[in-house]
């Protein structure tokens, strides 16, 4: 497998390339327990058999298809109340990679899946590692569907669907130049909350929702101190965690 080359300082800089594994994020957290020095390191693979994503979901591949990452970060500097910084920054390096190579249409659905014309794209799982209160690393899975046409899930689509030709090593690129920039920011101690809410799907709109079995009308206003979605809804505020709340399209 060719080296791929992204225009980054640290991001994907080293890699381990892998025909098909279990999980790429799996793959990574064993370097980490190895050695504390692979800060950008890229794991990814033509098939994982064992992908996660948000709520304990698996998530599934044609080989060869699609982008199938991991990528290792020092975030030593965040403490652990801070995590949903780095769930919006990793989201918007995902975002502005997509939007370098020029595809359009594109939002974030909360927390982090990225969205085309309302239609799930990809995602991205974050798995940390904690110590004495602080984060010591973190490990950021992203799944992205980019030239799968066939037997995608319902609501899904792919950069090919969507009209969109790029090679799977392109794109992986153009993510870890994303990532990079908007975790060079974070740990800058800039605040990308206003970034994200411009490109957060159903912000300061009204849609419908399901928590608990009921549907309801609502308006997203922002996102809590630890990442909670915050809908008024009948004049009244409301507060959900991941778990508690769906999209109704």
């Amino acid at each position: 497998m060719l080296k791929l080359h992204p225009k980054t300082l640290f991001v994907g800089q080293n890699q381990v390339f892998l025909p098909n594994c279990h999980s790429t994020n799996d793959i990574a957290s064993q370097y980490t327990e190895r050695d504390d020095n692979y800060d950008g390191l890229l794991v990814y693979t033509d098939f994982q058999s064992a992908g996660r994503g948000q709520r304990g979901t698996v998530w599934l591949a044609e080989p060869g298809q699609n982008v199938m990452m991991s990528v290792v970060l020092n975030t030593s500097y965040l403490s652990v109340n801070k995590q949903f910084d780095l769930s919006i920054a990793t989201a918007l390096g995902v975002y502005s990679g997509l939007n370098s190579l020029g595809v359009q249409d594109l939002s974030i659905k909360w927390p982090n899946d990225i969205y085309w014309q309302d239609k799930k794209l990809g995602g991205i799982l974050i798995e940390s590692s904690i110590r004495e209160g602080k984060l010591k690393s973190s490990i950021i899975g992203i799944g992205l569907n980019v030239n799968q046409r066939d037997h995608l899930p319902e609501r899904a689509v792919s950069l090919a669907l969507a009209g969109y030709n790029y090679s799977r090593d392109e794109v992986i690129c153009a993510l870890c130049e994303g990532l990079e920039k908007h975790v060079l920011l974070l740990k800058k101690g800039y605040d990308l909350k206003q970034e994200y809410y411009s490109v957060l799907l159903g912000y300061q709109k009204e849609r419908s929702f399901l928590s608990e079995g009921v549907t309801f009308q609502g308006v997203i206003t922002g996102i809590g101190e630890r990442g909670e979605l915050l809908i008024t809804s009948d004049h009244s505020k409301k507060k959900f965690d991941i778990k508690e709340i769906s999209f109704c399209f």
